[in-house]
């Protein structure tokens, strides 16, 4: 049985996240009218992040992930999310 190493958990990543950041961009190129700040940007993020299934995998592993869920489906949610932040900004 191989050794465990705690440090290999950093080798370990939510796929996920990178698209939601990418779809981002794409979304405020066309969504002006949203706050931009880094608070508004960091909760809009968190929510989508929070919203959709998370899609781990080895960061080291050559295999092309597999999307469980469409570029769509989370530029919906980032909607959605920031809608809802739009509506409860954490600032003035």
């Amino acid at each position: 049985m191989a050794k465990i190493n705690i440090y290999d958990v950093e080798k370990i990543k939510n796929i996920n996240e990178k698209r939601v950041w990418d779809l981002l961009v794409q979304f405020y190129e066309t969504h002006s009218e949203y706050c931009t700040c880094r608070d508004c940007i960091l909760d809009v993020v968190s929510i989508t992040l929070n919203t959709i299934p998370p899609h781990y995998q080895v960061s080291d592993d050559p295999a092309p992930a597999i999307k469980k869920i469409s570029d769509e489906d989370i530029l919906k949610t980032i909607k959605e999310a920031a809608d809802r932040v739009a509506k409860y900004p954490h600032h003035i």
